[in-house]
């Protein structure tokens, strides 16, 4: 596996859970898993691209 695959899966688990977990904590509603996978899905495809 490469370095890239590597760092877009980590940036796709640690930006699910950011936005699942700490909506909350600033007072926004729970997003939805599906919301939040789609959501670190783009940022993580953001960050391959840039760095690929």
């Amino acid at each position: 596996m490469s370095s890239e695959t590597v760092y877009f899966f980590m940036t796709l688990i640690v930006v699910t859970l950011a936005v699942r977990f700490i909506g909350p904590l600033i007072g926004r509603p729970r997003t939805p898993w599906r919301g939040s996978f789609i959501f670190g899905l783009i940022i993580a495809f953001i960050g391959w691209a840039i760095g690929a």
